[in-house]
């Protein structure tokens, strides 16, 4: 469906030959009340940046012999975001998507522009879950090593020494979901980020959605000194870590009196404690230590000062705060600049 106020009038993809290159079609169009012109159009079935970018490279390389031809160089995919368009437009090339977005430019006189409707193929997109869970560690460990990495096999090492675990059939799934969308590439021997303001950006968005589904469950105590609570931990080997505002104090971020700590497994801790049960107790009202339990595999990924005093990462923490409003998001900016400063060089 070609949204309005274009209509076509002829698509021809039989002679549709331009410099012995071939394209998917030349189509006619004609805007309502208005003149009409053809269009030397590549189509994708999947709308993901690297595909977008090879299309348009295609037509940029033909657009001497199609100017000659009055021919204008066309996209036509499921979907077309802002930022690409605008890459688009800089090239000199008209888009359509069939989402209802469309961007013309025919001559200097002649523009036409029709955007802000959603993606309604989010299906065409190749990219399933890769920022959540145990795949989300890919796009964490190539934020943590700002030069790269020289192979998949390095990349399954890295993440399996640093308390995660992973496949190589794992890595290779999301390392190509992440070159196709242009986060990622491939050069001079080494796999290492393109984008990482974007990379970061969409772990948080992962990382939210993952939450939400997820129905974590809370257990308030009452402790009487936090030292003597995490050594018996650190004894019992209890998996645990400072998590929320108290970790960002813990990093010189944040203040509070609360004291957030994420475990794998809430009965190890009642075990822990049953040998020594004043260190702790169960206090709905007023416990000041809040036990989170989870097994989110981030969590545990590239785990700081072990075996004492163990704190989130500065990854966990910019996605734990940059979802928790109001106060939670100034200190994200804090540690999204410390996360991004090893890129800037």
């Amino acid at each position: 469906v070609i949204p309005q106020p274009l209509v076509v009038k002829d698509i021809d993809v039989k002679s549709s030959l331009v410099l012995d290159y071939e394209l998917d079609a030349v189509i006619e169009f004609a805007i309502q009340n208005g003149p009409s012109f053809k269009a030397a159009v590549e189509l994708l079935s999947i709308s993901t940046p690297k595909m977008i970018s090879q299309k348009a490279m295609k037509l940029g390389n033909l657009a001497p012999a199609l100017k000659k031809q009055a021919l204008v160089p066309m996209i036509i995919a499921p979907y077309i975001s802002q930022q690409e368009s605008g890459g688009l437009l800089q090239q000199g090339i008209s888009w359509i998507d069939l989402s209802g977005n469309l961007l013309i430019r025919i001559s200097p006189n002649i523009y036409i522009e029709r955007t802000g409707k959603p993606n309604q193929y989010p299906d065409t997109s190749p990219i399933k879950n890769i920022y959540k869970g145990t795949s989300s560690l890919v796009g964490r460990a190539l934020l943590l090593k700002s030069e790269g990495f020289s192979s998949l096999y390095e990349i399954v090492d890295y993440i399996n020494s640093r308390n995660g675990t992973i496949t190589l059939a794992t890595v290779s799934k999301v390392l190509k979901s992440l070159e196709e969308n242009l986060i990622v590439e491939k050069g001079k021997g080494k796999i290492r980020v393109k984008q990482p303001a974007l990379l970061l950006e969409n772990l948080a968005a992962g990382y939210a959605e993952y939450a939400k589904k997820q129905n974590y469950r809370q257990y308030p105590y009452d402790v009487e000194n936090i030292d003597e609570l995490t050594t018996r931990f650190s004894k019992a080997q209890v998996d645990y870590a400072y998590c929320g505002f108290y970790a960002a104090k813990r990093k010189g971020l944040a203040m509070t009196d609360q004291i957030t700590i994420l475990v794998k497994s809430i009965q190890n801790v009642k075990k822990a404690l049953a040998l020594n049960p004043s260190l702790a107790r169960p206090d709905e009202e007023y416990g000041q230590v809040v036990f989170i339990e989870t097994d989110n595999p981030g969590v545990w990924f590239n785990i700081q000062e072990k075996p004492l005093n163990t704190i989130v990462d500065d990854l966990e923490l910019y996605l734990e705060m940059i979802n928790d409003t109001p106060r939670g998001p100034k200190i994200a900016n804090q540690l999204k600049n410390r996360i991004l400063e090893k890129f800037n060089g």
